[in-house]
């Protein structure tokens, strides 16, 4: 595997030890915060760290930035290129050039909203030579996938891949017209989470959960589903948010539920395992030893605690349009709510940058 370690030579744009930590103003015009979450203060937000991930990029949630150059940028002759970038040290892990298909999802996306927002995520770490790097169109059932590193000519290529949302979930089964099943297919598709080397998407709405899987051995990946029971909601809560975790091979979901009388306010928090065997989700009494999970509407993480000086057993989470970081104590029952800053607008809700795990 193939990784500059030019950038080591240069002192880190921000230390990785006061990772994780939450960036505001992204995307956005006007001032960037950034927020260390272990040492809870905020911080200054160099304009060359902020310059990384504004442009042309999609954060993963193995921490690595996927960076997109399109060609002619700064340069009219340069090439088109794409790689994976650590933000904090920029080491960078090569990739294959982007076709322009790629390249203006990337830019669609810097110009729009959420909605317009491709998912990428990677199968395995970087540096490990079963990992695939998967972009997730949002709005047509497509993927489009790669290995890091290199490859011989006319191989090392972005590969681009058409699924049939009908093959995932029966029309039959569900009362939407095609054209509906088939965006809630792709938006549910969006949130693939990787885990022990396969990629999933919850598709509780159905009672199914998909799974994405790559082998070397076969050039196009096997997508299927598989029926998988929802976790009850009580009759006094709405659902509000949930989302897939990967701890250490094992598969979790956190579920938030808010109350029916007013929806900012989250009443219950259920955390639950994937029982592979049984096809069920079962009830977690907790993240396991050192564990602590950060959830946001990027996507949820595990990380060992003592590495993150972090609470162990203890889901930090941030809401929708929402400055506060929260903490919910699994063993306890309890949440604390930690303002990152008075100067930060209370509607301005931050990003997720993990360190390069």
């Amino acid at each position: 595997m193939e990784i500059n370690e030019k950038a080591q030579d240069s002192p880190p744009l921000v230390e990785s030890r006061l990772a994780p930590l939450l960036l505001f103003g992204h995307g956005e015009a006007g001032d960037k915060f950034l927020y260390s979450i272990p040492s809870r203060r905020q911080l200054a937000a160099p304009p060359a760290f902020v310059d990384l991930i504004d442009h042309y990029s999609w954060i993963t949630p193995r921490g690595w930035v996927l960076t997109l150059q399109p060609a002619g940028d700064g340069d009219g002759d340069a090439p088109a290129e794409a790689f994976l970038r650590d933000p904090f040290s920029s080491r960078r892990v090569p990739l294959p050039p982007p076709d322009e298909e790629i390249s203006g999802l990337a830019a669609k996306a810097l110009s729009g909203g959420d909605d317009d927002a491709a998912w990428c995520v990677l199968s395995h770490d970087a540096a490990d030579p079963r990992c695939v790097v998967v972009v997730v169109h949002p709005t047509e059932p497509v993927l489009f996938y790669c290995r890091p590193g290199g490859g011989g000519a006319g191989r090392w290529r972005w590969l681009r891949h058409e699924y049939q949302p009908e093959a995932i979930i029966a029309p039959a089964n569900h009362h939407h017209d095609d054209d509906d099943l088939d965006a809630i297919v792709i938006e549910s598709m969006g949130w693939l989470t990787a885990s022990g080397g396969k990629l999933y998407a919850d598709m509780e709405w159905s009672g199914k959960m998909a799974t994405l899987e790559f082998s070397p051995s076969s050039a196009t990946p096997t997508l299927a589903s598989a029926p998988l029971a929802m976790v009850p909601c009580p009759a006094w809560c709405n659902h509000w948010n949930s989302s897939l975790v990967d701890s250490r091979g094992e598969l979790y979901v956190v579920h938030f539920r808010n109350s029916l009388l007013c929806q900012r306010t989250v009443l219950l928090v259920q955390v639950h395992r994937l029982d592979s065997t049984r096809r069920a989700w079962v009830k977690a009494d907790g993240l396991g030893s050192n564990r602590v999970f950060l959830v946001t509407f990027q996507f949820g993480v595990s990380m060992a605690a003592d590495d993150a000086g972090l609470e162990e057993n203890c889901i930090y989470f941030t809401k929708s349009d929402d400055k506060g970081l929260y903490v919910y104590d699994v063993g306890q029952g309890t949440t604390a709510l930690y303002d990152p800053g008075e100067d930060i607008p209370d509607s301005m809700e931050p990003i997720l940058l993990m360190p390069v795990s």
